[in-house]
Formats: structure tokens, C-alpha cells, sequence
């Protein structure tokens, strides 16, 4: 199959969208080919609020035609795609994006830059209101065909549920959360830009252990890749119940931003450091309250925990990312 250009925008008006289309419809080894174009493809799904996985599991298991596909974003963007996205598209395959830097705002304070600096994660409290995070909550539960209220309901079998993951994307509620000008403003200050771009993630449900149920994390890990130097990232979390530390909280090492390229640097070659043990590094809990947002250094080992409470833990995952920014082609 021959590639089109990403300069054929389709009846939508986008860049980019056809040639996304045809590298998936040629199949993963094709769209491995073009490791560059990576981050633009990720982007482009990401504006127009589409979700990685949905996108591509549409695309590599559904074969559509470009029309059934364009279709199909034009449904996901709730049946009409605005033309402030498909300028922000466009600008984006244009690279004439533009960031101010020098952020002035007072969401995180000095405190929390020199908290976030040493231990690479940070606390923003009460980003969203209560009244939010039960709509949120909500929107989860009724996704699960679950009840909050009645515990007999959180471990029947569901094939919604991959893991503690809950593939729930798009819905009024979360959309109001991902779309937080607080929890915006501050990843903007970590990054020091306002062109930054916000994934379209899933939610998560981490319910109590039992005799018959444990935990379905992975276990302390990293999402990027680990060959070096490894360039800024960032990672984020919504708690959208009150959660202890015993509760299934977000877990990282501190710190170990700081130490991990000297890390990988000391390791013998021949040691795949994602086989390592990491849990010797002392991972904590985070604990905090429903409405806060935690942002950490993707550079930091993290993961869920088991959930040793008895009550769930419920949660939103969101990132807002700059555009285009470096990446390492490399998998490690």
C-alpha cells in the first residue's frame, strides 16, 4: 500500500489524519518504520481527544476505509471537530506552535518547585471539587455496572477492566477534569510553556484485597523509555476518592529522578534494568485527599499498591505534554 502524504488533509481538513490512517492500515512493522513521526501521530490523537489505544485498536482491528475512519473521529469529537482544533492540528504538522516561557502563577508555590526539584513529584491540593470527583466517580461506576455504595458489586468479573485500568476515555465528567485550568497551570510551570497538549487517558478502580481477590497492578515500573539521557517528562494522577496509604495509593522512589542516569550508567551491560529489583529503593505511598493531583518525574519508578483498606481506590490519569518534545527512538 502507498503511503499519502501528511500534507492530504481528507475532508476534515487535517494534516497528518490520512497518513496516520495508512501507515496503521499497512500494519505495526510499517508504522515502526517511521519512529519520527511518532510523536505528531500521538499528538494529532491526542487534540483530537481520541485516546492511543482506542485509536489504534479501531484502526489495526477494524481495517476501516479512510472515510469510515474520518467518520469515526468525527463521532469520538461528540460529532463535530471545531476549527480551533483543526488549527491547533495544523499548526502542530506546520511546526508553527508557539510557547511562552517565564510562567508567572502562584498554583505551585517556591516550596512546591523545591519539593518537586528534590523528590520529583508534588501535590496540587483540591484541583478538582468534590462535587466533580463524585460526577467522576459516578461516570466510572455506571461504566463498571458497579455501585460505590455496595462492595458485593466491586469484583464482579468485568471485561471492561484491564488490570486496575478502567478504559473509560471520554465522558462528561472526566473531559471537565482533564480540562482543569488549575492542574493545566501547573504542569505549565514544570514545563515552563503554555503549548502544552493533554492526554486522553483512562481511569482506574483498585478495590480491596480479599481471600479471592489481589491486587492486578504490574509493580514498580517506568513508561519511558530507559536509554539515555532520558529528556523531561511528566506523569499525573487525579484521586477522585479519599485515599490512605494503604488504600492502593500511587507509589514512587523520591528522588530517583536525580540518581537514575548514574544508575543505568553503573548496572553491568548485560543487565536489563527493568528486570532489576527496585523495590530495594524504597518506595512510599502517596497518600492525599479526593480532588487532589499528583504530578511526578517520569524518570521516578512508580506503580499502584495493593489496596489493604475497605474501601476503593478511584482515580483519573491525565498529562499535559508539550508538543513534539524530544524523545528517545530507542526502547529500553
Amino acid at each position: 500500500m502507498l503511503l499519502v502524504p501528511g500534507s492530504d488533509t481528507g475532508s476534515t481538513g487535517i494534516y497528518q489524519l490520512k497518513r496516520l490512517w495508512s501507515k496503521a492500515i499497512a500494519g505495526p512493522d510499517i508504522v515502526n518504520q517511521y519512529p519520527e513521526e511518532t510523536g505528531l501521530d500521538n499528538a494529532l490523537i491526542d487534540i483530537l481527544g481520541l485516546g492511543l489505544l482506542p485509536t489504534f485498536q479501531y484502526l489495526y482491528w477494524q481495517k476501516p476505509d479512510f472515510e469510515s475512519f474520518e467518520n469515526w473521529v468525527i463521532t469520538q469529537a461528540g460529532g463535530h471537530i471545531t476549527e480551533n482544533t483543526i488549527q491547533q492540528c495544523n499548526a502542530l504538522f506546520q511546526n508553527k506552535t508557539t510557547h511562552h516561557q517565564n510562567i508567572n502563577d502562584d498554583v505551585l508555590t517556591p516550596g512546591d518547585i523545591a519539593f518537586w526539584e528534590k523528590h520529583g513529584y508534588v501535590i496540587i491540593k483540591n484541583a478538582v471539587t468534590p462535587q466533580d470527583c463524585a460526577a467522576s466517580r459516578k461516570a466510572i461506576m455506571d461504566y463498571l455496572e458497579m455501585d460505590e455504595a455496595d462492595e458485593t458489586t466491586w469484583y464482579k468479573k468485568s471485561g471492561f477492566m484491564q488490570g486496575i485500568m478502567v478504559p473509560l476515555y471520554r465522558n462528561a465528567a472526566v473531559d471537565k477534569n482533564r480540562n482543569s485550568p488549575v492542574i493545566k497551570r501547573a504542569f505549565e510551570q514544570l514545563w515552563n510553556r503554555t503549548d502544552l497538549i493533554v492526554t486522553t487517558d483512562k481511569c482506574g478502580f483498585n478495590p480491596p484485597e480479599t481471600d479471592s481477590f489481589k491486587y492486578r497492578g504490574i509493580g514498580l515500573h517506568w513508561d519511558v523509555s530507559l536509554a539515555t539521557p532520558i529528556p523531561f517528562g511528566t506523569q499525573g494522577i487525579l484521586y477522585l476518592t479519599d485515599t490512605a496509604a494503604n488504600q492502593g495509593a500511587l507509589r514512587v522512589v523520591p528522588g530517583f529522578h536525580n540518581k537514575i542516569e548514574s544508575w543505568l550508567k553503573e548496572l553491568p551491560a548485560n543487565v536489563n534494568p527493568r528486570e532489576v529489583d527496585i523495590s530495594v529503593f524504597n518506595p512510599i505511598p502517596i497518600a492525599a485527599n479526593a480532588g487532589d493531583f499528583i504530578i511526578w518525574n517520569h524518570k521516578l519508578p512508580h506503580d499502584s499498591s495493593p489496596n489493604k483498606a475497605n474501601l476503593p481506590r478511584i482515580v483519573q490519569y491525565l498529562n499535559w505534554y508539550a508538543p513534539l518534545a524530544d524523545v528517545q527512538e530507542e526502547w529500553r
